[in-house]
């Protein structure tokens, strides 16, 4: 798991990645949160917004609309995308945009850019094997 001393420590090693400071993508998340809010609901009762894009990753935000979600099933959802091959890298569901989920948020795609390549410091799941 990524601490918040690791991601500073990252942002002050890789300044040109300031893109994974876990400040910067804590803001553009709430900021694609507001802006989804105002937007039209899709013909699927559904909204999207891009987030971010890192490399060749793009980070959306999207929302279910209620009527057309399971029970249980979270209503926003985060997903890092490959942009060439337009395939779901990872995901994760929230029901509210607590601190918690946030923080989740941000290890996630910090997580998904370290795997695809884009940023050389440690994996937050160790070494590999």
């Amino acid at each position: 798991m990524y601490t918040k001393a690791i991601i500073e420590q990252a942002c002050a090693d890789y300044p040109f990645l300031s893109d994974l400071c876990a400040a910067e993508i804590e803001r553009r998340i709430i900021q694609a949160y507001v802006r989804l809010v105002f937007q039209a609901v899709d013909r699927n009762s559904s909204r999207a917004i891009a987030v971010l894009r890192l490399g060749s990753l793009e980070v959306h935000l999207a929302e279910l609309h209620p009527a057309s979600a399971s029970p249980g099933l979270p209503p926003f959802w985060i997903e890092v995308i490959d942009a060439p091959t337009q395939s779901s890298v990872d995901s994760l569901g929230f029901h509210d945009f607590d601190e918690d989920e946030l923080a989740a948020a941000v290890e996630m795609i910090v997580s998904a850019t370290h795997d695809a390549g884009h940023w050389n410091a440690p994996s937050p799941r160790g070494p590999a094997t």
